[in-house]
């Protein structure tokens, strides 16, 4: 139901939803989460805590990172066609 529910959302305009298929090479792959609020803050998660990055080097660093990870991605109707399989998989099991 959660699958089913990004294919819904990545339908609105507002919206750009992006998913990175499981197969294949990915030459950089984070091993945290980010967020990039804006060119002036943007956040790390990992097991130790949150780190908060206001220095313009590491805010670039990070959005070098995520155009990297936003290459791999598929987008419209490419993301909802693997989201519907991901979804029939699951709902197979």
């Amino acid at each position: 139901m959660q699958i089913d529910r990004l294919i819904s959302l990545s339908r609105l305009s507002n919206i750009h939803l992006g998913v990175i298929p499981i197969s294949g090479h990915m030459a950089t792959a984070p091993m945290d989460t980010f967020t990039i609020y804006d060119d002036t803050l943007t956040t790390s998660e990992n097991t130790a805590g949150v780190t908060v990055f206001r220095d313009p080097r590491d805010i670039a660093a990070y959005m070098e990172l995520f155009g990297t990870l936003e290459s791999y991605a598929l987008f419209e109707e490419e993301a909802r066609t693997q989201l519907g399989e991901w979804a029939s998989h699951y709902r197979s099991r």
